[in-house]
């Protein structure tokens, strides 16, 4: 299974490189270079993250960057060429593509902000009714 993985993550680091050699460039140079600070070894902390999970993270966040000024520079090329037509531009982001990103929070966090927004809630609640109370009780006189 292990040979699978190793070989599937070759042949997509192969890709990138060919495909798109300057975001290969610059993300495998950030992966060598980065360091985690913060990691403690030999208190449970990894001392080192695997190249390949920093080759990932950098891919994740050159990649969205790059996509995104890629979109951009598309948008401007169509907007100049309607505006050499005489047409109106388009908004690009109506047309821009939608990158989903997931955050994983510890539980704990995820505890904590939805019942502080809870008690929130709980107070606006409490006063809106007390507002609507008092105005019902004057409009009756």
């Amino acid at each position: 299974m292990f040979e699978k993985q190793k070989r599937a993550r070759l042949q997509f680091l192969t890709w990138v490189r060919e495909n798109h050699p300057g975001l290969y460039n610059a993300v495998m140079e950030r992966a060598v270079r980065q360091t985690y600070e913060g990691k403690l070894a030999g208190l449970g902390e990894d001392a080192q993250p695997t190249l390949w999970s920093k080759f990932m993270d950098g891919a994740v966040k050159l990649g969205a960057t790059y996509l995104t000024l890629k979109n951009q520079r598309d948008a401007l090329k169509l907007n100049m060429t309607r505006a050499e037509q005489g047409l109106p531009p388009i908004d690009p982001g109506i047309t821009a593509p939608v990158i989903r990103t997931q955050i994983d929070l510890p539980p704990d966090v995820i505890e904590k902000i939805t019942s502080e927004a809870g008690l929130g809630l709980n107070k606006i609640l409490l006063f809106g009714g007390a507002a609507l109370l008092a105005f019902m009780i004057i409009s009756k006189r």
